[in-house]
């Protein structure tokens, strides 16, 4: 309707974009900066081995080291926190 403000999805690039500067901001390596977009396209830890050739041990462990450094506990912190971060400061 005219005049109400309507949600806009979020971008491929915008995504990516938000990934790359949260994994700059928390010095993930590149397989875990990886994971961190699959899991922000809301891919399962189930997924992950699969998709990326590694253990479902390895995966898990990844996803463990990415909410230790990012202060996160749960999937929907990981989802708030690549929502609140800038875009325009990326590389």
């Amino acid at each position: 309707r005219h005049g109400e403000a309507r949600a806009e999805p979020t971008a491929p690039e915008d995504m990516q974009e938000a990934c790359n500067r949260l994994s700059d901001l928390y010095e993930l390596p590149l397989r875990e900066s990886e994971i961190l977009l699959l899991l922000i396209k809301g891919r399962s830890t189930t997924f992950l081995p699969d998709a990326l050739v590694i253990s479902e041990y390895t995966a898990k462990t990844h996803v463990y080291n990415i909410y230790k450094k990012m202060d996160v506990h749960l999937r929907n912190e990981l989802l708030d926190l690549h929502e609140k971060t800038p875009r325009s400061d990326c590389r």
